[in-house]
């Protein structure tokens, strides 16, 4: 994976990293809505609508499963450390500043 690139300090942070190891700003994660589609499992729902039926619902339930799993399901660890001048540093995976 490539390294994640702070929007707001420019901070170029280990790719497990959530927050911003140098300002503690959230990163986004550059995924493709490609990957995000390919990723869902429509397969419960296939073949489940009738005509005038609307499968937007259980899109909607495919997709809020998927997020939920995806929550706190990140166990890659952070290979690269960094601290402040101070000694501070800011967690990576939640943004709080820990004081020395």
């Amino acid at each position: 994976m490539r390294d994640v690139i702070c929007k707001e300090c420019g901070f170029d942070n280990d790719p497990a990293a959530r927050y911003c190891q140098k300002c503690g700003s959230f990163l986004t994660q550059n995924k493709s809505l490609k990957k995000f589609v390919e990723s869902l499992n429509f397969g419960s729902i296939a073949g489940a609508g009738a005509k005038g039926t609307s499968m937007a619902p259980l899109a909607g339930i495919e997709i809020d499963n998927n997020n939920r799993q995806n929550e706190g399901a990140n166990n890659e660890r952070v290979n690269k450390s960094y601290s402040l001048e101070d000694g501070s540093w800011y967690c990576p995976y939640c943004g709080n500043k820990n004081n020395v």
